[in-house]
C-alpha cells in the first residue's frame, strides 16, 4: 500500500485483497517467528505489480481488463490469471463472431448454399459482416472500386455487390486467382498505386491480414486444441508473443497515422482485449506459416507483396485474354442480383 501510495495511485487493503483473491497478485508465503507470530513475504515484483494494477485500475475495468493491461504495458501477471484473461478474450469473441456467421450463412436458401459449397459460404458471410461493419477499409475500398469506368455512376447496391465478390475473395482459403474478372475488381479495390491518402493503408491492413491466412499451409484446429496449446504455453514463450503482438500493433498503429505516432495505445481495454485475441490466434496459425514467421511481417509486407504479383500476374493473363466471366462470378451475380440474403 505503501509503494502504490508513493507512485501516485493509492490502493486499499480491500483492494489488494480482491486482487489476491482473483490470482492478480500471488500468494504470500508464510514464515513463522515462532512466539514472535508471523510474516507474509511476497515474490519478488510483488511491489511493481501492485503499483501497475493500482494506475490501470478504473471504474468499470474487470479483473480480466487489469490482467490484459499490465501485460501488455509489460508487467509481469501470475500466470494463471494472465492465461485465464487471454482465453476469455479470445474465446468469447470468436465465440461472438461465430454465432454471426451461422445466422448470415442461415439465411441462405439451401439450394444456393449446395451451389457453391460451405467453404464459399463461410466466407461471403465473413464478407457480409464486413460490408455490415462498413469501416474504413471497407469505405475505401467502395471508393475505389467507383473509380471504374462501369461503376462511376453505378447505385450503391450495385456497388456493393462487386465489393462483396471482393471481401468474399479475400476470405477464402486459397485466393482465386485464376478468376481473372475477380483479381481484377481486387486490383481496383485494393489501389495498390495509392499515394498513401485517404484510407489506403486500412485497406493494405485489411486485405494483408485476409492474404496472410490465404499463403499459409491450411490446417483444421479446434477451440479445444487451443485451448491446451495456451494453458501448456510457458512464461517467456507469452512474453516472446507479446513482443510479437505490440510490434504488429505498433507497426499497423504508425501506417494508420502515417507516421505520427509508432506506438500503439494498448492502455484502453477494448484494445488490450483484442491484442490478447490476437495473440492466441497466432499462437496456432504461427504453426502453419513457414519457421520464422513473425506477425508484423507476415501480416503485411510479405502478405501485401504477394498480392501485389498475384495482381500484376493476373493483370498479364487479362491483356491476353478474350474475356469472359471468370470462374465463380456469374454464380455471384446470379446469386446477388436484386436479392438481399
Amino acid at each position: 500500500m505503501t509503494l502504490a501510495a508513493a507512485s501516485g495511485h493509492p490502493v486499499s487493503a480491500y483492494q489488494l485483497e480482491r486482487w489476491r483473491r482473483r490470482g492478480l497478485i500471488p500468494e504470500p508465503e508464510i514464515r513463522r517467528l515462532g512466539r514472535s507470530g508471523s510474516e507474509a513475504l511476497y515474490p519478488s515484483g510483488t511491489g511493481d505489480l501492485v503499483c501497475a494494477l493500482a494506475r490501470h485500475a478504473k471504474p468499470g475495468r474487470t479483473y480480466d481488463d487489469l490482467a490484459l493491461l499490465v501485460f501488455f504495458d509489460g508487467g509481469q501477471v501470475p500466470e494463471l490469471a494472465l492465461k485465464l484473461a487471454l482465453a476469455r478474450a479470445y474465446f468469447g469473441q470468436r465465440a461472438k463472431h461465430r454465432d454471426e456467421v451461422v445466422r448470415v450463412t442461415g439465411a441462405v436458401p439451401p439450394a444456393w448454399a449446395d451451389e457453391l459449397g460451405a467453404e464459399y459460404e463461410v466466407a461471403e458471410a465473413e464478407a457480409r459482416i464486413s460490408l455490415a461493419e462498413n469501416g474504413r477499409a471497407v469505405r475505401q475500398m467502395r471508393i475505389n472500386l467507383r473509380r471504374l469506368p462501369e461503376l462511376a455512376h453505378a447505385s450503391r447496391e450495385g456497388v456493393d455487390a462487386r465489393l462483396l465478390g471482393v471481401l468474399t475473395g479475400l476470405e477464402r482459403i486459397r485466393l482465386p486467382s485464376e478468376d481473372l474478372v475477380f483479381m481484377a475488381d481486387l486490383t481496383a479495390a485494393l489501389d495498390l498505386e495509392c499515394e498513401r491518402g485517404d484510407d489506403c493503408l486500412a485497406v493494405w491492413d485489411y486485405a494483408a491480414v485476409c492474404h496472410a491466412s490465404q499463403m499459409a499451409t491450411y490446417s483444421e484446429t479446434s477451440p479445444v486444441e487451443r485451448f491446451d496449446a495456451l494453458m501448456h504455453a510457458g512464461p517467456q514463450d507469452l512474453i516472446g508473443l507479446r513482443a510479437e503482438i505490440t510490434a504488429h500493433f505498433d507497426q499497423v498503429w504508425t501506417r494508420a497515422s502515417q507516421g505520427r505516432r509508432t506506438r500503439a495505445l494498448l492502455d484502453e481495454p477494448s484494445m488490450a482485449r483484442g491484442a490478447g485475441a490476437a495473440l492466441v490466434e497466432w499462437m496456432s496459425a504461427r504453426v502453419v506459416h513457414p519457421p520464422g514467421s513473425t506477425m508484423a511481417d507476415r501480416y503485411f509486407i510479405e502478405s501485401l507483396a504477394d498480392l501485389d504479383i498475384r495482381c500484376l500476374i493476373a493483370a498479364v493473363h487479362v491483356s491476353h485474354a478474350d474475356g469472359g466471366t471468370g470462374e465463380g462470378r456469374a454464380q455471384f451475380i446470379a446469386r446477388t442480383r436484386g436479392r438481399t440474403v
